[in-house]
């Protein structure tokens, strides 16, 4: 499994567990600790999606260069 593939696995999952802390937001809304962890989680999942990105670009480049 490949750097960008771990990347785009990761960002799968956290995506689906910031989903399900919406939807219990939403439902019952959030004790402290609750909002702190899902803070935490968005922090994580954009800076996932920043790193993923920039090694799409990498990618990308090496590849034109390539050929």
């Amino acid at each position: 499994m490949s750097y960008t593939e771990l990347l785009e696995r990761k960002s799968e999952i956290l995506k689906k567990t910031v989903e399900n802390w919406i939807l219990k937001e939403n439902r019952d809304g959030l004790d402290r600790q609750e909002a702190h962890i899902y803070r935490n989680m968005l922090k994580e999942l954009h800076q996932n999606e920043y790193e993923l990105n920039g090694v799409r670009d990498e990618e990308v480049k090496r590849q034109d260069s390539e050929s």
